[in-house]
């Protein structure tokens, strides 16, 4: 199982590998936002979701793994699952704050002409 920051970064390399070749990726790119990134590499290369097919003191040359790409299709299907909730709970939010409105407004006149 991945923690979220493998799963983030695995993210990224599908997204940098996202045609499925194998891709020349600058290891300060990768370390501008992750710390152990020869770790992470080596964690995904022994799970099989990458292939690195060449690794030197400044680059990678990697693949996505269609094991790796599960991952990433997995997530993109969590965040549009997300996305669509959240769009319905701000229309029914948009809604009931539309009707409450409306009704306070006429009990609100209601009371006032009452006086």
């Amino acid at each position: 199982m991945l923690d979220k920051r493998t799963t983030r970064f695995l993210l990224i390399l599908a997204k940098i590998c996202s045609d499925g070749s194998y891709k020349i990726i600058e290891k300060q790119d990768l370390a501008k936002d992750f710390t152990d990134v020869d770790q992470m590499i080596r964690y995904l290369q022994d799970n099989e979701m990458i292939d690195l097919k060449y690794s030197d003191e400044t680059v990678y040359c990697l693949s996505v793994l269609p094991k790796g790409r599960v991952v990433y299709e997995g997530a993109r299907q969590k965040v549009r699952t997300a996305t669509k909730i959240e769009r319905k709970t701000l229309i029914l939010i948009v809604a009931f704050t539309f009707v409450a409105s409306l009704l306070g407004s006429l009990f609100g006149a209601l009371i006032a002409g009452l006086f």
